[in-house]
């Protein structure tokens, strides 16, 4: 009888703790402190929990049904489903604030510069991250070269006075990013500044001065002469006397290179250039879809699976006048494991346009 007691005891308190849990559920869902879709996991944990407090055999049940000789098992099995399930779950919720982030802090610096004076139909896109030592002498640089083109320093959250002195120069539109967002996503602003401001090409132009404003016009020939949608400049498609990158550089260079041509089945000897020429319809497309984390080398991919043409040309570049690579170490290869992840998910995926 005692024994008995305090099972029924125990059953009591578990029972009334799962409807507890049921109900407080309910509750914040109802005064919408919790959303329904972020509810469902925990709607079905709390109903699990009912029903084991109801059926005093449920975990013998189980462990018969699951083939567990020791029953109790069971409830830590249970446990660790539940808990990789709401794992994934919060995955998925981070995953898509994040871009909602990006697109926020995209739009919010775009509408500090608002509608600047169009001068001409070329757009160079410079995205800058702590650039203050090299952005002046990069705008200068492209302003002074034979060509009618407008200049977009996208300042990407600098720590330091690049907005400044980008707009000290007085010859560039500057995007101020009020946080960080990468690469891919300050290019990805210069790109929806392109397409709204009705910009018919499209350049993009690394803020570190490895870029020679000179070589611009190579890149405009080929993608006026061949039709091509992306014309990449290129450290590796002829030998030169110019800056290669460093020797590890090279090797993930290389791996993209071999990666990238068995997915689109063309060679691209520089996936990781970041002196790239765009016609309208790739900036169209790359203000909607420009790859955020990973951009060069998963572009490619993107380009190459929604039938877009590449073309290669080879350029001139030198070492970055400034600073240093956040890429390196052990770091380097953790970059390349998750861009190699990125390149072949991107593979995968649907195209995002009808190809003809």
């Amino acid at each position: 009888m005692p024994s008995s007691f305090v099972f029924d005891r125990v059953q009591f308190f578990s029972i009334f703790f799962s409807l507890f849990i049921f109900f407080f559920i309910f509750s914040l869902v109802k005064k919408r402190r919790m959303k329904e879709e972020y509810s469902l996991l925990w709607f079905t944990m709390s109903l699990f929990l009912i029903y084991m407090s109801i059926d005093r055999h449920a975990i013998d049940r189980l462990g018969s049904l699951v083939g567990v000789a020791y029953s109790p098992s069971v409830l830590m099995l249970l446990t660790t489903g539940f808990t990789f399930l709401m794992l994934i779950h919060l995955s998925v919720v981070i995953s898509r604030l994040a871009e909602q982030n990006n697109e926020l802090i995209q739009e919010m610096g775009l509408a500090r510069l608002g509608a600047g004076p169009k001068g001409a139909d070329i757009l160079v896109i410079v995205p800058a991250y702590n650039e203050s030592k090299n952005i002046a002498l990069v705008i200068e640089g492209l302003k002074g070269a034979d060509l009618a083109l407008d200049v977009l320093v996208v300042n990407d959250g600098s720590s330091d006075n690049t907005c400044q002195a980008a707009q000290a120069t007085g010859k560039a539109l500057v995007v101020d990013l009020p946080k960080n967002l990468g690469i891919g996503g300050a290019v990805q602003t210069g790109f929806k500044y392109a397409n709204r401001n009705g910009y018919q090409i499209a350049v993009q132009f690394d803020g570190d001065g490895q870029h020679l404003a000179g070589e611009i016009a190579k890149l405009l020939r080929v993608l006026e002469a061949s039709g091509a949608n992306m014309v990449i400049g290129s450290r590796f498609l002829q030998k030169h006397g110019g800056f290669r990158s460093t020797f590890a550089r090279r090797i993930g260079i290389r791996t993209f290179q071999v990666l990238n041509s068995l997915l689109i089945g063309q060679k691209i000897t520089d996936n990781t250039s970041g002196f790239r020429a765009y016609d309208r319809k790739a900036i169209e497309f790359f203000a909607r879809y420009y790859p955020v984390d990973y951009p060069e080398p998963e572009a490619v991919i993107l380009l190459g699976r929604n039938g877009f043409r590449i073309e290669e040309k080879s350029v001139l570049m030198r070492e970055r006048q400034g600073g240093g690579s956040s890429i390196a170490g052990v770091y380097g290869i953790y970059y390349m494991l998750k861009v190699v992840l990125a390149i072949i998910m991107t593979a995968l995926r649907k195209p995002l346009l009808a190809i003809k």
